[in-house]
C-alpha cells in the first residue's frame, strides 16, 4: 500500500511530497519521493491502493525520516 503525504513547497518553492510504502498490514517498508514526477515516481509500485495524507512542514519531515529509517533497516 502507498500513502501519499504532502505539504506546503519549501520557501523556495520545491514540492514536498512523497509516499511512504507498507505491507497490506501496515508495516513500513520505505519512502519514494515524488519530486517533479508526479505519478511517476510510483510506477512500478503502485497497487492500486492509497491513501492521501495532508500535514504540516515539520511532521512531513518527521514521516519521512520514519519511512526511511525503515527502508535502511530493511
Amino acid at each position: 500500500m502507498l500513502i501519499y503525504i504532502g505539504t506546503t513547497n519549501t520557501t523556495s518553492g520545491n514540492p514536498r511530497r512523497g509516499w511512504i510504502r507498507t505491507t497490506s498490514a501496515g508495516q513500513i517498508l520505505g519512502w519514494i519521493e515524488e519530486g517533479y514526477e508526479g505519478r511517476g515516481a510510483i510506477q512500478g509500485y503502485d497497487d492500486g491502493e492509497s491513501m492521501k495524507i495532508t500535514v504540516s512542514p515539520s511532521e512531513f519531515k518527521r514521516l519521512k525520516g520514519l519511512a526511511i529509517s525503515h527502508e535502511k533497516k530493511g
